[in-house]
């Protein structure tokens, strides 16, 4: 299940704007069904610029469908979600799952000759992993988040329980992205800090005041090694 009203929230959306149904069709085109969670979503925020604008890695939104040649002549597999920064990854859905209601997503990386080799699954189901990327892509600095940690902050087991002692953990992750598996932690709606859980964990936070920031370094700038 998707949480609108955090993601509302965290993005500090007034009002979530949705695609058309003429829209969905074009965003479905070269599929002939659609997971029922994604379709909410595309009605309930899809068209929310909000939800995309400063991202780390790209949506493949309905303009990102309108720009970019790669996405329409490669999903014969897959129907992608977002792509990478650098184009060296993909979340994807497996073309055989979209008739499911909330199939999984899997991470996929693009090789030459147009083939693709399947990394692993990024989470068990759609809703899962768009409420745990669009809190990561917040961490990363994305929509209101403009104030950053720059220094990336290694953590021991023990750093980590405090952490979940000051901050809320998150029941959304991201598996097999550059790591094991990826933490969100949140100080209300105004700063996120992930965590790359992996054999060293790192991570680093964002917050969308400076005010937001200072008060995560009190509360945990002592916590870790940068």
């Amino acid at each position: 299940m998707i949480e609108y009203e955090l993601l509302q929230k965290l993005y500090s959306i007034d009002t979530f704007a949705g695609y058309s149904d003429d829209e969905i069709k074009e965003m479905s085109e070269g599929f002939d069904e659609v997971p029922a969670a994604l379709i909410e979503f595309w009605k309930k925020c899809g068209k929310s610029e909000e939800l995309y604008k400063g991202t780390n890695d790209y949506w493949i939104n309905l303009e990102f469908h309108g720009n970019s040649k790669w996405v329409n002549e490669n999903s014969k597999d897959y129907y992608y979600l977002l792509d990478e920064n650098q184009h060296c990854y993909q979340m994807a859905i497996r073309r055989e799952d979209m008739s499911l209601s909330d199939p999984p997503v899997y991470v996929v990386e693009p090789l030459q000759g147009g083939e693709v080799r399947e990394v692993g699954q990024a989470e068990e189901s759609i809703s899962k992993f768009l409420m745990g990327m669009f809190l990561y892509e917040a961490a990363l600095c994305a929509g209101p988040f403009s104030y950053f940690n720059e220094d990336f902050i290694w953590y021991e087991e023990d750093d980590i329980k405090r952490l979940e002692t000051i901050l809320t953990k998150q029941p959304y992750h991201i598996y097999n992205w550059y790591s094991d598996r990826i933490d969100i932690y949140t100080l209300n709606d105004e700063a996120v800090l992930y965590i790359m859980m992996a054999d060293e964990p790192q991570g680093t936070y964002s917050a969308k005041s400076e005010a937001a920031l200072q008060r995560m370094n009190e509360l945990i700038g002592d916590i870790g090694e940068s």
